[in-house]
């Protein structure tokens, strides 16, 4: 797959970890979490300006991305699940729940264009509601620590218990398919229009249920996968599936 048709895959799926890995940057403290990692566009360049906030802990400074498109966000309570938002003018306002726990890991992100959500929107016949939340989710073998994405996990199945909704699957390029009842090979899925509040999730491959969260807040002891939903954002979540 060409570099043009991986980043619209990348993009339509979520903001998903990809591309060179950042250096880690020196936070100072062994007190606090500190997440790290850069941004960057589907052809690559680097996303100067990106703001990165915790609504839920106002006492956690807001970042930005610098001019190499990199960031630092230090001052994060230890071993807690923490929602953190990433806002840019040209690109689609994302929430990432995540567990500090996971401070080690480098955040690179393809950030999400406006015209995919609403590509999203149209294959669905339906009208993207500023008032709600949405949800935008990836399924793949595991952890990318080389830089490198790990395959996505196709002929996954999902149900979203709570709230009212439909979950869809995306197809090869990452974009909506009103037809498809399961992830391609794209590995990449989500909802519309959810109410604000926490989304209740179970994601299902061939091979067993998709249990090991490795990127969003811990799963419930029933396999649910507690998904926070805030208005006017979309909700991205990486989820790793068994595989033969």
């Amino acid at each position: 797959m060409g570099r043009e048709a991986t980043g619209i895959v990348l993009a339509a799926g979520l903001l998903a970890a990809c591309g060179r890995p950042a250096p880690p940057p020196e936070c100072g403290s062994e007190d606090f979490a500190c997440f790290f990692g850069a941004f960057s566009n589907l052809g690559g360049t680097a996303i100067e300006g990106m703001e990165l906030c915790t609504p839920d802990l106002p006492e956690v400074d807001c970042v930005a991305t610098n001019a190499d498109g990199t960031f630092q966000l230090p001052g994060l309570p230890l071993e807690t699940d923490v929602a953190i938002t990433a806002e840019h003018a040209d690109f689609v306002p994302t929430l990432f729940p995540q567990n500090t726990a996971l401070d080690w890991y480098a955040w690179n992100k393809v950030a999400v264009p406006p015209f995919v959500v609403e590509t999203h929107a149209d294959r669905l016949d339906s009208e993207l509601d500023p008032e709600l939340g949405h949800l935008l989710f990836l399924v793949w073998e595991g952890l990318n620590l080389d830089g490198v994405d790990t395959p996505r996990v196709t002929d996954v199945e999902g149900e979203l218990l709570a709230p009212d909704g439909s979950l869809f699957y995306a197809d090869g390029l990452g974009l909506a398919s009103a037809s498809a009842t399961a992830t391609t090979s794209s590995g990449s899925g989500g909802a519309l229009n959810l109410a604000p509040g926490t989304a209740e999730l179970v994601l299902t491959a061939p091979e067993g249920p998709c249990d090991e969260a490795s990127f969003t807040w811990a799963l419930e002891d029933d396999g649910t996968i507690p998904v926070p939903v805030r208005a006017g954002f979309f909700s991205a979540i990486d989820i790793v599936c068994p595989v033969p």
